[in-house]
């Protein structure tokens, strides 16, 4: 099965807001607690990863068996 992941790091990623503006999937949401990932909606466009000034969030593609 292949799957896409993204991930983010919460201790880097300060919060600002720019992954979640950009993204044109909606698979990244700013909440009271954080920037969380909605890896299903994700695509692999990079958009998030271009933004982030944090350099905070990762994208992969997995092949799980």
């Amino acid at each position: 099965m292949f799957e896409l992941c993204l991930t983010i790091d919460e201790a880097l990623c300060g919060e600002c807001g720019g992954c979640v503006a950009v993204c044109p999937f909606d698979a990244i949401i700013l909440e009271a607690d954080g920037v969380r990932e909605i890896p299903n909606a994700c695509t692999l466009c990079n958009l998030c990863v271009i933004t982030c000034p944090s350099r905070a969030i990762l994208l992969k593609d997995e092949i799980k068996v």
